[in-house]
């Protein structure tokens, strides 16, 4: 098992509500750490990996994301 000092820390993972994203979203949440999962369609598979990581004892927040070809990132 990965570990890590990380416990109180705050995490964002990107796509973690399936697959390695489910996996390291768990992991880090088992060692301490909130979490944040993102998705962009079904909400539900994230919410199952939010709850598998509060029962864990951590804070863990759903965020949709924003799939929309017109809004680029600025470069710096």
């Amino acid at each position: 098992m990965l570990r890590m000092n990380i416990e109180e820390q705050e995490e964002l993972l990107m796509c973690g509500r399936s697959g390695l994203g489910a996996l390291l979203s768990t992991t880090f949440a088992a060692q301490g750490c909130n979490v944040a999962i993102n998705y962009f369609n079904r909400v539900e598979p994230a919410q199952a990996v939010a709850a598998a990581c509060e029962k864990l004892g951590v804070k863990a927040v759903i965020i949709k994301a924003v799939r929309d070809p017109s809004i680029r990132c600025n470069q710096a």
